[in-house]
């Protein structure tokens, strides 16, 4: 199984543990430069954590330019007195609140933001962007097709990151918020219905409905089983 998969607690510390693996393309570090580029996204999800200077945003998007996104981002929250920034680069979707995850990144401000990150220094980024998305524009036969083996791989995929993603944050920190479970549970679902074959759709399923009872051990088992 492919790790992928997009918290008062120290949320980029677990994800980049749980996503580190997760088929995904990572961009060296790099020191903020922002992308002199107009670049067209909507952010969608902009969340404060309690007790921790740490934020995370989920955005919805077209653009290719992940890069040029994050280093936007970076920008936008650099005088908000964080110390790091957890970001999610979506697909626009009409029925959801956004789509397929395409590329996720990791923001530091401060050395501690840093550490949180898994970055070697402040005022850094990187980006890993989803093993299924390409940069390249050129159309094929299956880019819009989502019951192709890509897409479905990749619905897949995100489900299994996002459980992933619990187990490690729960190991670490104990009980999550109920609203932070709850979120979990709702991006398995998501892709859960996006797959065509039943018996995974079913497996995804009773993953998500297992996240939100936070039965941890449980999601443990099951994650081992879907291998």
């Amino acid at each position: 199984m492919k790790k992928f998969p997009l918290f008062s607690f120290s949320l980029l510390v677990a994800c980049s543990v749980a996503l580190g693996g997760c088929g995904t393309e990572t961009t060296p570090v790099s020191t903020s430069n922002v992308s002199q580029k107009e670049l067209n996204y909507k952010i969608v999800v902009d969340e404060k954590f309690k007790n921790t200077e740490q934020r995370e945003i989920r955005v919805t998007t077209e653009e290719t330019d992940f890069e040029g996104i994050t280093q936007e981002i970076q920008s936008k929250y650099k005088d908000q007195s964080l110390d790091s920034l957890h970001l999610y680069i979506h697909a626009p979707d009409v029925k959801d609140n956004f789509g397929v995850l395409k590329a996720h990144s990791f923001i530091a401000y401060t050395q501690k933001g840093a550490v949180q990150a898994g970055l070697t220094e402040k005022d850094s980024y990187k980006v890993e962007v989803e093993a299924d998305v390409s940069t390249d524009t050129s159309t094929t036969n299956n880019k819009d097709d989502q019951t192709s083996k890509e897409w479905q791989d990749s619905f897949k995929e995100i489900a299994v990151s996002q459980a992933g993603t619990y187990v490690e944050l729960t190991e670490k920190k104990g009980a999550l918020p109920a609203d932070r479970i709850e979120e979990y549970s709702k991006v398995v679902i998501q892709q859960a219905n996006k797959i065509v074959d039943s018996s995974v759709k079913d497996e995804l399923t009773e993953l998500s409905n297992l996240i939100k009872e936070d039965k941890l051990e449980e999601v443990k088992s099951f994650l081992k089983k879907l291998e």
